[in-house]
């Protein structure tokens, strides 16, 4: 039993491991300290995307009513808020400018951001909101993705709030690009508990099965 126990956590902490060695990079990020529970912060976060980041971005593996059903919206809220009535509540979250305007004004096209925040992490895309500086020349530049075309959107919410206020916006952002990546993430962490005390009542009985069956194996 004890063996089986032991076995069970190794393989929990070299999973752990890996998943937090798959997220390393060689730059050094600022924690995004963002919350996935925090449902206001969520619905700041999805006012902030849709106006500044969906007229170039899309988040198409996003439906708004999935939006609103996790945020604790209606359908007729998230409408207003995010699509500006400009959409159908069963639509999927588009961009707002048209296919090849991007590549013409900004020299590249601008990427879905459904997974971003899965696939960079909540750290690197605050750090990428919050790490631009205008350098000799007085372009705009970013000390995460150096020669970046994307515009430093939230200029004029920095000039005009706070740093903490500026942080927090930047922080709402990011909680909303990490909530698209994996909507049900906080499902997921809820269950994850109940699933391991699962699993080991199931070893429990399986190890108390196994003993009986030896028990009368050894009688013969």
């Amino acid at each position: 039993m004890k063996k089986l126990l032991v076995l069970f956590s190794l393989f929990i902490l070299q999973w752990t491991g890996t998943a937090q060695a798959a997220g390393g990079y060689a730059i050094e990020l600022t924690p995004a300290e963002n919350n996935l529970r925090d449902q206001q912060s969520l619905q700041r976060g999805a006012i902030l995307f849709s106006n500044y980041c969906m007229a170039c971005h899309s988040a198409k593996y996003m439906r708004y009513n999935r939006i609103a059903r996790n945020l604790g919206w209606s359908d007729e809220e998230v409408v207003d808020k995010m699509a500006h009535g400009l959409n159908k509540v069963v639509d999927n979250v588009e961009k707002r400018m048209p296919d090849g305007i991007a590549l013409k004004v900004l020299g590249a096209d601008a990427p879905d951001l459904s997974l971003m925040g899965r696939l960079r992490g909540s750290d690197y895309v605050y750090t990428f909101l919050t790490g631009y500086y205008e350098d000799e020349k007085g372009n705009w530049n970013n000390h995460v993705l150096t020669g970046t075309a994307m515009p430093n959107v939230l200029e004029g919410i920095k000039r005009h709030s706070s740093e903490e206020d500026f942080q927090q916006v930047a922080r709402d952002l990011t909680n909303f690009i990490e909530y698209i990546g994996e909507p049900s993430k906080v499902d997921r962490w809820d269950l994850a508990p109940k699933v391991i005390a699962f699993l080991l009542v199931l070893l429990l009985l399986t190890y108390l099965l196994k003993k009986e069956y030896w028990r009368d194996i050894k009688k013969h």
